[in-house]
This record gives C-alpha cells, structure tokens and sequence, in this order.
C-alpha cells in the first residue's frame, strides 16, 4: 500500500488497477442467489425483479466502451476481450439496480425540482452561462433517448448518491493514524552495508565458451543488409504442389514475408534473373516445366562472423560471471554472520534508490519495513548488497501539503472501502437471474 501511496501522491486519484481489477473480478463473479438459471428473451438479467433489458444493457456497453476508448485508445481490446466488456457492463447495472433497490426500501425519494437542476447544471448543455433547451434536445437526439428516459436516468443518479451519502457517513482519519502511515511511508532510516559489485571480480571466459554462446544466441549477430530478393522453388511433382506455391504467392503479395521462411527461400544474386523475371516488381509467380517460383523482396540480414563480436560476447560473459561470483560472495557473507562496517547517514527511499540502485523497487520496501537489526541481501544494478537497518523509521518534519494529500488518499480509500463492503453485501441478500445466452 505504501508504494501505491507514493505512486499517487501527485494526484491521489483511483489508480488504473482498480479499473482493471473490476474486469477481471467480474470474470469470476458469484452473482447471487438464484443466478444459475436466468430470464429469457431480451431480458439480460434481473435483480431481485428489476429487469435489465437488451436497450438498458447496449446503452451502458457503449458508454463503457466509449470510457475504455478514450482511456487505453482503439488497442483496448487487447487488454479487455469483449467477453469481459460485456460481463463488466452486466456488473455494473446489477450494482445500479440494488443500489437504487436499497434507496426504495429506505424511502429515499429525489424531487422533479432536482432532477431538472442537475440538468441545467450540465456544462454540456450550456450556452453564454445558461441552460440551452436547444443543446439539449441535440443530446438527446444525439443518443436517441426521450427527454422521460434520460430524465429517468438522472433521477436515479441522485437516488443514489442519496444512498452513498448515508453509507460513506464521512469517514474520519485521526491525526495518530494519519502521522504513523506519514512516518511509514515518508520516514527515514539509517543502515549498515556491504557491497560486493562487479567489477570487485576478474572472472576468466574460455575460448570454448565464446564460441558455445555464440552458436546458442546466432539471432543476436544478425544485422540488416538492404532490400533484396528471394526467391522459392516448389517442384511441381510434391503432393499438393499447386497449392502451396498459391499459398506462398498469397503470403508474398499481403508482405507476410517471415511467414515464407518455412518455404526455405534463398536470397538471389543473378542481376539477369533479377532484370529479366522480376523486373523491378516487390512480388510475383512464375514457373517452369519442372517447379513453380514464387519471388519477394525485403529487407536482408546475416549473422555477424565470430570475429566481429567476439569481444562483445567476452564482455557479456565476463559480466555474468562476475555477477554471480558477487552473488555467491554476498551470501557466504551472509551465511558467516559478518559484520557490516560501512554505514549512510539518515535516507529516504529515492535517495536509496539513487545512491544503490536496487533492481527491484520492492526491495526498498522491504528494507524500509524491515525489522531493525535483520540483514536482507538486495541485488542492485552493478553487483548485490547486505543491508542492515539500525533505526527506526523517523521523520525531521511533517510536510503539511504531503499531509494534506495523505489525508485525501485514506478518505478516498475508505470510502471506497465501505462503497464495495455496501455492494458485496447487497449482492450476497440479491437473487440475481442471468440470460447466458448473452454471455457465451
């Protein structure tokens, strides 16, 4: 949590996780009692006898691919498949409708008069600082909704927000709570350590081992030689002859050229062959009396000789070597119970992250919630280091901006906390009834 805190602090807004956490929980989802069988037709579902309806349901799928679009780009989909789209909108309507069940069962009621004021509220339906009729009938056209269904709509977003405001009740942060997460996420510490870096080590690479990596990792060496051509040969005698070289044509002609390589073309050097059968084309089929020839051009490439990058792979197997001789030495280290000589002055955690450069970001959170007087091996970015705290996390002064956005986190965090204990409690009371057939 701590980590997510500091990752926050400019903003403090509900980080990209929870968006992706309620896709994938809803995948997973336990709907309710009674969600085995469900309703049919053009009902989607219903809860606790509210209908969803197929229009209900289309309305707010666009709405979250719309959000989806602007927030991830056309790519979204390669994040959330429309399977889970479709089962995060169903997720979101039951919530709405057993938030607006709840806020019926406990008589709470919205005005006329309110709903109308929210609605000339909108920015969106502004013009010179007033309410325009006329932006607002082209919303509604817009959408294709009717001034009864979208005023529906509102009224139920205020029924709502009704609701919440009795359930946050204003969660409160005591300043011992908001000083101890303060100290803990802010706080200095002072450690004893010991650094065993690479270049404390002088490994040896043998000539048998330059030339073993070499072999194992040829696609490393290649290197681009231009645009040239290719050229595959298909005997025509071999089963099914005809259709290959179609299938090879198709794949030169659509530039899928890597999927070509199982054909085993061969580059093409013959500049007559080159003038008289390919004449400047970037594909194209010909054949003979014995094989059918399909050609491509693209981008060439070979493997770099040994010579060339010998000193590159010895330098590459020198470093990991020597990485691991500091690992080895900074576990032996640790195994005798040694001492750590060399000591910091009080540090946070990004002037620890500056001055050691640990790989993993996680790392400097274990040490700075570690237990004082534990030692923890950390690998950094030249070599491995022993850790030892010896204080307490402390602060010189509490910095009333970063208390103040502190603060707002914990608030925001708690009344998202109760929102979801509210809605998981809900559901589990619900008979929620699915229509598969909109999900498979």
């Amino acid at each position: 949590m701590l980590s997510k805190i500091r990752k926050n602090m400019r903003a403090f807004s509900i980080p990209l996780w929870i968006v992706a956490a309620s896709f994938v929980g809803t995948i997973f989802l336990v709907w309710g009692r009674g969600s085995v069988s469900g309703p049919s037709g053009n009902e989607v579902a219903t809860v606790n006898g509210r209908s969803i309806d197929l229009i209900e349901f289309n309305r707010e799928y666009n709405q979250l691919v719309n959000q989806l679009q602007q927030q991830f780009g056309e790519n979204y989909r390669k994040i959330f498949p429309d399977k889970d789209v479709k089962i995060a909108t169903l997720q979101r309507l039951i919530t709405r409708k057993l938030l607006l069940d709840e806020a019926e069962k406990e008589g709470i009621k919205v005005s006329d008069w309110a709903v109308a004021e929210r609605i000339r509220a909108f920015p969106i339906f502004q013009k010179d600082g007033k309410f325009s009729e006329e932006l607002y009938r082209e919303f509604l056209k817009a959408n294709r909704l009717s001034p009864q269904v979208f005023e529906e709509m509102i009224r139920e977003d205020l029924l709502i927000e009704k609701l919440m405001a009795v359930v946050n009740k204003s969660p409160s942060v005591t300043e011992f709570e908001l000083q101890n997460l303060y100290r803990k996420t802010f706080g200095k510490r002072e450690f004893k350590y010991k650094l065993f870096l690479n270049k404390d080590f002088k490994p040896e690479v043998s000539e048998k081992e330059i030339e073993e990596f070499y072999r194992k990792n040829l696609s490393q060496f290649r290197e681009k030689t231009g645009q040239q051509y290719f050229l595959l040969r298909i005997p025509k005698k071999e089963n099914g002859a005809e259709d290959l070289a179609r299938k090879a044509y198709n794949l030169a002609k659509t530039g899928k050229t890597e999927e070509l390589n199982s054909f085993n073309p061969q580059p093409v050097t013959d500049k007559k062959l080159i003038s008289e059968k390919f004449k400047g084309k970037n594909f194209g089929f010909y054949s003979d009396e014995n094989n059918y020839y399909v050609f491509f051009k693209k981008e060439g490439e070979k493997v770099k000789p040994l010579e060339a990058v010998r000193k590159e792979i010895e330098e590459t197997l020198k470093k990991r070597k020597a990485l691991e001789m500091a690992r080895k030495a900074a576990e032996e280290f640790l195994k005798k119970g040694s001492q750590l000589q060399q000591k910091t002055e009080p540090i946070g955690r990004e002037q620890l992250l500056d001055q050691f450069k640990p790989v993993n970001p996680q790392d400097v959170e274990i040490l700075f919630m570690g237990d004082k007087g534990k030692k923890f091996l950390i690998a950094l970015e030249n070599g491995f280091g022993v850790f030892e705290p010896i204080t307490e996390l402390t602060v010189d002064k509490l910095d009333k901006d970063k208390m103040e956005k502190l603060k707002n986190f914990i608030l925001n965090a708690k009344t998202e906390s109760n929102y979801q204990n509210f809605v998981n409690l809900l559901r589990q009371k619900a008979t929620i009834k699915i229509n598969q057939k909109f999900f498979q």
